[in-house]
This record gives C-alpha cells, sequence and structure tokens, in this order.
C-alpha cells in the first residue's frame, strides 16, 4: 500500500530550508511557524539537521528530506524522522527502500511522471515547473489524478496560484527562503516574502 504524503498545510507549500548551520536557521524557522509554513525539507547534505530540527519545532513543523539520489539515503532520511524523501529524477528504486516513508518522484514529461506513479511513488513533482507555460498547467494535473501531482522550481506567486488551481496538491517553490533572507540580521525581509505567499489568504 503506497503511504500518504503528509499535510502540506493552509498554504499548500512546500519550503526549502537554505544550507546553513542549523543554530542560524532555528530564527527563520521560528517565523515560518508563525507564519503558517509548517512543512519544510532539508537538502540530504544537511539531513542532521532534521533530528535537531524536530527537536525544536516537532510539535508545529514537519521535516522532509529532497534531492535524495540513493535509498540509502531514503533509510536514513526515515530514521531521522523525516515525513517524505524526495528526488528530482525518476529513480523507481527509491521507492522500495522504506516502504513505510512517502517517496516523491521527479519527472519533466507526462511519461515521466506515469512512470513514477506505477513504481509507487507517494507522489510526482513536475520540476523544473518554470520550463513549462500557462497551458500545460491547465493540463498536466488532470493527466496523472489522482495521482498527487507537485509543482516544483522557481515560481512565482501568480504560477503557483494557477498550478493548485489546475489540480496540483502542493507547491514547492525552490527558492522561496534564500540564506539570505534566512540569516540576516533582520527576518522582516523573511517576513514579508513569506506573507506574500500565504496562498488562499
Amino acid at each position: 500500500m503506497t503511504p500518504e504524503l503528509p499535510d502540506f498545510g493552509m498554504h499548500e507549500v512546500i519550503v526549502s530550508l537554505p544550507d546553513i548551520e542549523l543554530d542560524d536557521l532555528v530564527p527563520a524557522c521560528e517565523v515560518l511557524c508563525q507564519e503558517g509554513f509548517r512543512l519544510w525539507s532539508v537538502p540530504v547534505a544537511r539531513l542532521d539537521d532534521v533530528a535537531g530540527l524536530l527537536r525544536l519545532f516537532g510539535r508545529r513543523a514537519k521535516v522532509g528530506v529532497h534531492d535524495v539520489s540513493e535509498p540509502g539515503q531514503v533509510v536514513a532520511a526515515a530514521a531521522a524522522g523525516a515525513v517524505f524523501a524526495a528526488s528530482t529524477y525518476l529513480l523507481p528504486e527509491l521507492v522500495a527502500a522504506v516502504p513505510e516513508l512517502p517517496v516523491i518522484l521527479g519527472g519533466l514529461t507526462p511519461s515521466e511522471l506515469h512512470d513514477g506513479i506505477l513504481a509507487g511513488a507517494a507522489g510526482v513533482q513536475l520540476i523544473p515547473t518554470e520550463a513549462f507555460g500557462t497551458a500545460y498547467a491547465r493540463t498536466l494535473p488532470e493527466l496523472v489524478k489522482p495521482a498527487p501531482l507537485i509543482a516544483t522550481g522557481r515560481l512565482e506567486r501568480y504560477q503557483a496560484e494557477l498550478w493548485l488551481e489546475a489540480g496540483a496538491v502542493a507547491v514547492w517553490p525552490t527558492a522561496l527562503v534564500t540564506a539570505t533572507l534566512a540569516s540576516g540580521d533582520s527576518l522582516d525581509g523573511l517576513r514579508v516574502t513569506l506573507q506574500q505567499w500565504r496562498l488562499h489568504d
């Protein structure tokens, strides 16, 4: 049985946390919680941060792992308490590594996304979404139904809204929270950015 993806929250946004030290990241994560963004993902290179983030925010946020490319990384993500493991690519071997952990596989074409679904992925992500126009956004979610489709890439808010309206279950704007925004002396810029992305408000 395919495991279910976690709840995407009120804004239906997955937030990629930047590759910075955990101590520098904690204040930014507090702002994320305050603004209602509670589903995060860390790059697999910072897998060790998952336990620390869950210790501090585990009652308010959930953490996944992205850029996964090997089954062993899926195993490590599950052991750390991650709620999903995501790959940019179509790598079916990742799905069987930990059957109870939701795996998100990537693809660029309907055929690749369909193959990810057949492999047992809990969801598929179109990446990079910005490579396509609005016509693709209006048709692709229908093509992959009922599988959960996530629109991933360097998205603008209007593009994110379009994908959600077309049937995507979530959007993943990969450059939403940058290292500069997350580690500056003031987090006002981060807060303003997040408030602009409070989808459905």
